[in-house]
């Protein structure tokens, strides 16, 4: 067999062994089915987040990301709440930042912020445990105003649900 041919079933191999390793641990962790295709969605932003770096290489190098106030933070947060599935988004929490010029019209902007999810009590059982806290990080685009920007809840896209220990 030629070699390419070889190079490309040896990478096919490896990423279905990973993918089935990577599904495997995440219901060894969690106790919960895989939602395979939140997996994938998640590996796949995570990529093509290091491919877009690239791109403003020349902002990164001059300055770090510029933070921004969100206007609507309370409809933000309310769709964070939703597409997140926690119990609520603390509203002082909400972050944005951006590495674009701030004097275009429109931007993309990363928005980071603490969740949290209430205990539940199974029938019969008391559970004691603290409120699960979470960071919850997107993405979204802005539209530019003259107090801060006021976010298009319609593109905002989760990238990552994480719990704070």
């Amino acid at each position: 067999m030629p070699r390419i041919i070889k190079l490309f079933l040896f990478l096919i191999i490896f990423l279905a062994f990973f993918e089935a390793g990577l599904i495997s641990s995440y219901t060894l962790v969690t106790s919960k089915p895989p939602d395979v295709e939140k997996l994938i969605e998640m590996q796949i932003d995570t990529v093509s987040s290091f491919l877009d770096s690239g791109k403003n290489i020349t902002s990164t190098i001059t300055g770090g990301p510029e933070e921004i106030r969100i206007i609507n933070n309370a409809d933000v947060a309310d769709a964070l709440k939703a597409r997140t599935g926690l119990d609520g988004i603390n509203i002082r929490s909400l972050n944005a930042t951006t590495t674009e010029d701030t004097s275009l019209e429109n931007i993309n902007i990363n928005i980071t912020a603490t969740g949290y999810r209430e205990n539940q009590t199974g029938s019969g059982q008391i559970v004691i445990r603290p409120t699960e806290q979470f960071t919850v990080t997107a993405a979204a685009r802005a539209e530019t105003r003259s107090s801060g920007v006021w976010v298009d809840i319609r593109t905002l896209r989760i990238i990552s649900v994480t719990r704070i220990y």
